[in-house]
């Protein structure tokens, strides 16, 4: 499921409403705040396991950053210009054993 930022923030708005200072830290009470989010979002279809979890993922992520935005993924790793060379050896010549090839470039083979 992938929630928008305004129901990202109606969760933090939420959690700090239905929050208390217990010890000069904050307590958030995420089961008070399920029934008040899934009435502003009827539509929404979600198991209520997975709003705790996802409301508790957004509040981990705004304490520290005060940022309700996910951050960038890394993405797709980068492949060196070195392995670019050896798929191609091996398009050439598909009978040499991807052992071989690993050998030869110094790149090991997943099992």
């Amino acid at each position: 499921m992938v929630y928008s930022v305004e129901q990202d923030i109606s969760l933090l708005c939420l959690s700090y409403r239905h929050g208390a200072f217990v010890n000069r830290e904050c307590v958030y009470f995420v089961t008070a705040c399920k029934p008040e989010y899934l009435a502003k979002f009827p539509d929404l279809l979600i198991q209520e396991t997975l709003l705790e979890t996802h409301i508790i993922d957004v509040i981990n992520r705004f304490v520290p950053t005060g940022n309700a935005n996910k951050g960038k993924s890394a993405g797709r790793p980068s492949v060196s210009e070195e392995v670019v060379d050896d798929l191609r050896r091996l398009e050439q010549n598909p009978q040499t054993p991807s052992t071989r090839l690993s050998q030869q470039s110094e790149v090991r083979v997943a099992t």
